[in-house]
C-alpha cells in the first residue's frame, strides 16, 4: 500500500515539474512577443512624432497664424510609451480635425506625401498595438491562473497595461465638439 502511495506521489511530483516547465516556457514565449511589440511600438511612435512635427510645421508655415504647437516638446520628454501614444494621438486627432474642417486646405506634394505616410504609419501602429494588446492579455491571464500564478509571483511578473485605440477617441472628440457647437 505504501509503495503505491509513494509511487503516486513521485508521479504527481514529476507531472508538476513538467507542468511548471511548460508554464515557464509559456511565460518566456509571450514575454518575447510582448518585448517585440513594445520595441516596434516605440519605433513607430518615434516616427509618428517626427512626421507629426514635420506636417504641423508645414501647415504652420502655410498659415499666417500658428495652428499647431511643436510636437518636439512632447517627444523630448522622457515619458513611457503609453503616455507618449496618448499625447501624440491628441495632436494627430487635432490634425485630422483640422484637415476635416478645412477642406479647402490643399497641401503641397511633399506635405501631402507626409500626411499620407502618417496615415499609413497610423495603420501600422494600430496593428502593432493590437499585437501587443493580444499578447499582453494572454500574459495577464497567465498571471491569474493556477499554477502559472505561482511562477508569476516568484518571478515578480506584473500585469501589462494595454494601449487604447485612438480612432474611437477621435470620434468621441468630434461628438463632444458637435455638442458644444449645438449648445
Amino acid at each position: 500500500m505504501i509503495p503505491y502511495i509513494l509511487l503516486l506521489l513521485v508521479v504527481l511530483i514529476i507531472i508538476s515539474i513538467y507542468k511548471m516547465k511548460d508554464v515557464t516556457r509559456d511565460f518566456n514565449s509571450i514575454l518575447v512577443k510582448i518585448h517585440d511589440g513594445e520595441n516596434a511600438i516605440d519605433e513607430l511612435l518615434n516616427k509618428k512624432g517626427t512626421l507629426l512635427d514635420e506636417v504641423c510645421d508645414g501647415i504652420n508655415e502655410i498659415n499666417d497664424n500658428k495652428v499647431f504647437s511643436s510636437v518636439k516638446k512632447i517627444t523630448k520628454k522622457s515619458i513611457d510609451s503609453l503616455k507618449l501614444d496618448r499625447e501624440l494621438a491628441e495632436v494627430y486627432n487635432e490634425l485630422k480635425e483640422y484637415l476635416l474642417v478645412n477642406k479647402s486646405f490643399v497641401p503641397e506634394n511633399e506635405l501631402k506625401e507626409k500626411i499620407d505616410e502618417l496615415e499609413q504609419l497610423e495603420i501600422d501602429l494600430e496593428a502593432t498595438k493590437l499585437f501587443y494588446n493580444d499578447n499582453s492579455n494572454v500574459f495577464n491571464e497567465l498571471i491569474e491562473k493556477f499554477p502559472s500564478k505561482i511562477i508569476a509571483r516568484r518571478k515578480g511578473y506584473d500585469f501589462k497595461f494595454l494601449y487604447t485605440f485612438e480612432e474611437a477617441e477621435f470620434f468621441e472628440i468630434l461628438k463632444k465638439d458637435k455638442k458644444k457647437k449645438e449648445a
